[in-house]
């Protein structure tokens, strides 16, 4: 079976969640006799280094990724708004460019199945329609017009809070046209599938969590390290909501407590001013880091303070699978099959937070409880092979449905 990924960033190198999900997912259909060809847009926010990363030869046909422009202009932004009904989160992944090379990909070689890794390749079904037979399909990492939802719920600013709703209804209307459009639906987190389920007029909707791979060994922490850890895209506000949130109510009260705790703070895509923001007592901004794993590993608890999602947090089944003791907040939780308590942490206020995350760290016996818990929960529940199993059944129903 030969299949097309498109992808909105880079899959390699694996620096956020959604590279993650979409290399795991590459990987899995790889080992399970699947051809697989690449076409990735590189924006603004991958560094250079994603432009030049290749993955392993063996397991592509082919690997392609193309400039695309996603850069907020205010002047665009507020025409959008103005002359136009298309959400403007979406819109700016509509590129000459990219449609160019896919043009030139789908008249080389003819494909039995097109995955497109999110919502904003509804602007290219039309045309991919156009030069191919093969099904389209839509791997929603995420109900996105509910993050919106979320964000403008936290916004005092009026005006902020009335364009997130504008925003969100926009892109709503793009996710129930999708339900219609796309030849089937494969969200890769319960909530997430319920509501595409809900809303799908008769075409296949699948639940395919993301898989992850488990490690025969496990690093140990040196005696009475205190390394908590974040990592994520600092170019996301969600990601920068949460931490902010975290460095004022929660951290001065864990080194208050604990004065030799340490804060790691990792991802990419942070400018300047949020570097800046990302600093205090105690804490040590990493920027982007070589290889996300190594850094989850060199960590005594990882936590997760996100208070807008959608979707599956790939981070924190990475950190899991890795046996790692995780806080999340409620949010961060949402499509994980946990209560807290057992696997991780999950923490509704900063009291909460500060007294799971204390716990955690005083606690060897409660990390390796924890720990092991987490990674059984991983080993049932998100088997990469088994996810992307089920996967390239539902494409070979598709391929002799046509």
């Amino acid at each position: 079976m030969k299949i097309l990924v498109l992808a909105p960033k880079p899959p390699w190198p694996p620096l956020d969640g959604g590279a993650v999900a979409t290399m795991r997912c590459i990987e899995g259909m790889a080992a399970g006799g699947a051809e697989l060809s690449v076409l990735a847009m590189q924006t603004e926010k991958h560094s250079s280094d994603a432009a030049a990363a290749t993955p392993p030869a063996s397991i592509l046909r082919h690997y392609e990724t193309v400039t695309v422009d996603t850069r907020i202009m205010p002047a665009r932004l507020l025409s959008n708004l103005f002359f136009s009904s298309e959400p403007y989160d979406l819109i700016r992944f509509r590129s000459r460019t990219f449609s160019s090379s896919l043009r030139s990909l789908l008249l080389q070689e003819q494909f039995d199945i097109i995955q497109c890794e999110g919502i904003p390749f509804i602007y290219y079904v039309g045309e991919i329609r156009k030069l191919s037979k093969a099904p389209v399909v839509l791997r929603a990492h995420n109900v996105e017009h509910r993050i919106r939802e979320m964000m403008a719920d936290r916004t005092s600013d009026p005006f902020r809070m009335a364009y997130l709703k504008n925003l969100s209804g926009r892109i709503r209307k793009k996710e129930l046209a999708a339900a219609r459009i796309f030849d089937a639906i494969v969200p890769i987190s319960e909530p997430d599938f319920q509501w595409f389920r809900s809303v799908a007029s008769g075409n296949p909707v699948m639940l395919s969590e993301t898989g992850t791979v488990l490690t025969d060994t496990l690093s140990e922490n040196r005696q009475g390290e205190m390394k908590v850890g974040f990592i994520g895209a600092l170019n996301w506000e969600p990601n920068l909501d949460g931490l902010k949130w975290f460095l004022k109510e929660v951290w001065p009260y864990v080194i208050k407590s604990h004065p030799d705790a340490q804060l790691f703070i990792a991802g990419r895509g942070a400018s300047e001013e949020i570097a800046g923001q990302m600093r205090g007592i105690n804490v040590i901004f990493m920027g982007e880091v070589d290889d996300a794993r190594t850094f989850m590993e060199s960590m005594t608890v990882l936590i997760a303070p996100l208070f807008a999602g959608s979707g599956l947090r790939i981070k924190i089944i990475e950190a899991m699978s890795l046996g790692k003791t995780v806080v999340v907040t409620p949010v961060a939780a949402m499509g994980l099959p946990v209560t807290g308590g057992k696997e991780l942490f999950i923490a509704k206020d900063a009291a909460s937070f500060c007294s799971s995350l204390t716990g955690a760290l005083e606690s060897p016996d409660v990390r390796r409880t924890t720990g092991e818990a987490a990674r059984e929960l991983v080993r049932r529940r998100y088997n990469n092979l088994v996810q992307t199993g089920r996967m390239l059944e539902l494409y070979g129903t598709l391929c002799h449905g046509r």
